[in-house]
């Protein structure tokens, strides 16, 4: 019995951990799920490369007296036989071409479609941070495409295809797959370099020829080039460097701010180069093409994803094909999107003053998932810790979209700030008083916005409920905020501010009063008793006096 009515303490405690309540969700916005073109012919399909191949040393019509020499056969290793004709002065048929084509041209890697049957196949899917996966085929048309692809044979709820290019040496998850293609990928940032006597650039542009794609840099994925000054730093002769900036006008800061942390991908075909936004948006990806390339990003890094709530997939965007620099400006939707991943970035990866992280991703962990509602109701914001028990995608749970930036960011600190607490004390916080499990994700919430909105004076709580700004008269002196009188100016940000006769506190120091909370099942009085016993500080003698002012709030 006992184990019993612990196990449903449990589950009642992992139910609560929320900042408010999230709406029913009854006007999603589909919009964004785009069909793709169709499928393109594939220039680097084995069978086609050993095509180009044949075609070009037939008849020795490619080749040289200088390229017949065994100094300039790299890149694979022939037959004798194959070596001395490719050498000598005779000229090469149709079937010997086919026969030495099958030589030099051998699988690099596996056109591989991944089928994840669960959300929990996806995540072992993600787990590899080697394998580079689109949600949409790779050889398909994209030039109208935007974004959030799902297979429209699939169920809403079953993750759609995951395409990937895999070195044939991968190992792959054990997860179903179809191997769609064998594929041969040369360096195509070293052109002169060369494959049993053919050069790659050449090798490349016959493959296109063959399939009457206009050239490499045409193959009918849509776009451009052009939009480089002859001096510019991402352009090296006939190539050039993927590049742009990536940012979002914040109404609250009042100016354009970069968007910090994004992955940014430069993809041509099957190859993919990507680079990460610094703290002004801008961004090169780390390698070079010859021909334009198709860009796209989503809202993820290893440890968390943004998520959109009817495929539970990652929320994405795919940009135009160019040979240009790609320069985002986020507004709507997407604004909302890089505004919760600013806030879940700055939690993972940037200084938090040694704040406990939330989950991190790893074997034997999970990628932390953030469900961006399209809502524009009942601003809100929850955590439930339970999902990851039963298999359901989503830990946190945002619909702030018609709320300003700042709100949004504080809202998505505070529900990080329960899953940090959750990841690094299960049965604690499973069993804390929620008046104290939410009064410190209201402290924490105050305490890391006001890093990037530093007017932030925290959250005003309502009467009765479970939320207490005691986090901040722990932490705050005289010049930082100042009493008012609650009943006078009810509605303003509520806490009782150093100097007011309910709060002579100051000085403690946040990893303190997070350590006096977590590490064991706390109640409001526990959590008082274990910052004043644990941890000195000159106005301690006051402490009761604070947490009594709030329990009474």
């Amino acid at each position: 019995m006992k184990i019993r009515l612990l196990f449903i303490a449990l589950l009642l405690g992992l139910s609560l951990g929320c900042k408010k309540s999230v709406p029913f969700v009854s006007n999603i916005d589909t919009s964004l799920h785009k069909e793709l073109g169709k499928n393109l012919k594939n220039p680097y399909s084995v069978t086609n490369m050993r095509s180009a191949y044949a075609s070009l040393i037939t008849n020795n019509t490619h080749l040289s007296s200088r390229d017949r020499t065994l100094s300039s056969i790299q890149g694979t290793k022939l037959s004798l036989e194959s070596t001395q004709l490719l050498q000598s002065s005779n000229v090469i048929s149709a079937v010997q071409g086919t026969a030495i084509s099958k030589e030099a041209i051998t699988a690099s890697h596996y056109y591989i479609k991944f089928k994840p049957k669960t959300l929990k196949e996806y995540d072992l899917l993600k787990a590899d941070s080697s394998l580079v996966i689109y949600p949409f085929p790779i050889d398909s048309e994209t030039n109208n495409y935007h974004a959030n692809y799902h297979d429209p044979s699939l169920p809403a709820n079953v993750p759609t295809y995951q395409y990937a290019s895999v070195p044939i040496n991968h190992k792959l998850p054990n997860i179903e797959y179809e191997k769609l293609e064998d594929l041969f990928l040369p360096n195509e940032q070293k052109p002169n370099s060369t494959i049993a006597t053919i050069k790659v650039k050449d090798l490349v542009d016959k493959s296109y020829a063959q399939l009457m794609l206009p050239d490499p840099g045409d193959d009918g994925g849509g776009g451009g080039g052009g939009g480089y000054p002859p001096s510019d730093p991402y352009r090296n002769g006939d190539d050039w460097r993927p590049n742009g900036r990536i940012t979002m006008y914040d109404e609250v800061l009042g100016t354009t701010i970069g968007v910090e942390g994004l992955k940014v991908r430069a993809r041509r075909w099957f190859t993919t180069y990507d680079g990460i936004t610094d703290a002004n948006g801008y961004y090169a990806v780390d390698g070079w093409f010859s021909n334009p390339a198709n860009y796209w990003l989503d809202f993820e890094r290893y440890d968390f994803a943004i998520i959109d709530f009817v495929h539970q997939s990652n929320i994405e965007l795919s940009g135009p094909k160019i040979e240009a620099s790609w320069n985002v400006d986020f507004t709507g939707f997407h604004k909302y999107c890089a505004t919760i991943f600013r806030a879940a970035f700055h939690y993972y990866y940037k200084d938090i003053h040694g704040l406990r992280r939330p989950p991190q991703n790893s074997f034997w962990a999970r990628q932390l998932k953030i469900t961006a509602l399209n809502v524009t109701s009942n601003p809100s914001g929850i955590t439930n810790p339970i999902h990851t028990w039963f298999g359901i995608n989503d830990l946190v749970t945002i619909a702030t979209l018609a709320k300003s930036t700042e709100y949004t960011y504080s809202t998505t600190i505070h529900e990080l700030a329960h899953a940090a607490h959750w990841d690094n004390s299960n049965l604690s916080f499973a069993l804390s008083a929620s008046t104290a499990t939410e009064s410190w994700a209201a402290g924490v919430e105050w305490y890391l916005t006001r890093m990037e909105y530093p007017n932030h004076l925290g959250t005003y709580w309502p009467l009765g409920g479970n939320y207490r700004n005691v986090v901040m008269d722990l932490i705050d002196d005289a010049s930082q905020i100042s009493y008012f009188d609650r009943q006078q100016y009810s509605g303003f940000y509520n806490n009782f501010g150093f100097g007011a006769p309910n709060d002579q506190v100051e000085g403690y120091n946040i990893v303190d009063i997070q350590n006096a909370l977590i590490n064991n099942p706390t109640t409001w009085n526990e959590w008082k008793t274990n910052i004043k016993n644990n941890y000195n500080n000159a106005t301690e003698q006051h402490v009761d006096a604070v947490f009594d002012a709030w329990l009474s709030y």
